[in-house]
């Protein structure tokens, strides 16, 4: 009985040791350059096997609409959202959105295996099945579409001409977040230095762009969510929040039954 208490206490101590270097192993160096900050976020989803992401749209601003339509005046985006779960590995993708002020509309993608499958308020309760490459949606969840975008915002962020800050730490979710920050002129944004600017559905020539972007301190640095601010030459703005959460946890995509797929005709 009087040896028990040194074999726990060594017990205890091997656990530390082991707990500690676990737990150094998921730390990450300090960062403090904005440019390397954004490289290293970058870095992080060029391996990203899923992720879910949330948007929050308000202000209003002249938009192309998903479904095509080129509304051409200023359009109150209010209230809009979306959110995704995106499977960068099979790949696959399933999306929910809603623009309350277009006469409270919304709607699900989902995105697997080849093919599409979209239900919206205005086309009723059974999904319209089609085939990823004739889809004419441009909201169609493509997860290859949601990489390429944050390479874009990459090229856009790390382009010359654009100055980055760092800000203070902010707190996202239960973690603690990076904030790098810069503000585009009009100059800027037209002239093409920008990659992510010509696939945005507002046209930002002219207008000037606030961007936060939020990055993880905790390796592997993984993009944690954006703000960016816009100001428009017409004096609408708007402004569009994404969270994106869930890196690699695991998600599970699949198409709608049969019987909620509307028949071919």
């Amino acid at each position: 009985m009087t040896r028990r208490p040194p074999a726990i206490a060594a017990g205890l101590v091997l656990f530390a040791v082991v707990f500690a270097a676990c737990n150094g192993s998921s730390s990450a160096p300090t960062l403090t350059d904005p440019a390397e900050i954004v490289t290293a976020a970058l870095k992080s989803t060029e391996g990203a096997k899923s992720v879910h992401i949330e948007v929050a749209v308000d202000g209003e601003a002249g938009v192309s609409l998903p479904i095509g339509a080129d509304l051409g005046t200023s359009f109150d985006l209010t209230g809009t959202t979306a959110s995704a779960d995106i499977d960068f590995a099979r790949p696959a993708a399933k999306a929910t959105f809603s623009l309350p002020s277009l006469l409270g509309l919304s709607g699900e993608v989902i995105a697997v295996d080849g093919k599409s499958y979209v239900k919206t308020t205005l086309t009723g309760a059974l999904y319209q099945e089609s085939s990823l490459g004739d889809v004419g949606i441009d909201a169609t969840p493509d997860p290859s579409a949601t990489t390429d975008m944050i390479d874009d915002l990459g090229d856009f962020l790390l382009s010359e001409g654009i100055v980055l800050a760092k800000g203070d730490d902010v707190a996202c979710g239960s973690k603690t977040c990076y904030a790098v920050s810069t503000t585009v002129d009009a100059g800027d944004l037209g002239s093409g230095a920008a990659g992510a600017v010509s696939d945005l559905p507002v046209d930002l020539v002219g207008a000037t762009l606030a961007l936060t972007v939020l990055v993880e301190q905790d390796a592997p640095n993984h993009l944690a969510g954006l703000t960016a601010e816009i100001s428009l030459p017409d004096g609408t703005s708007i402004t569009v929040d994404v969270i994106a959460s869930k890196w690699d946890e695991p998600v599970a995509i699949t198409a709608p039954p049969a019987d909620q797929v509307k028949p071919a005709s």
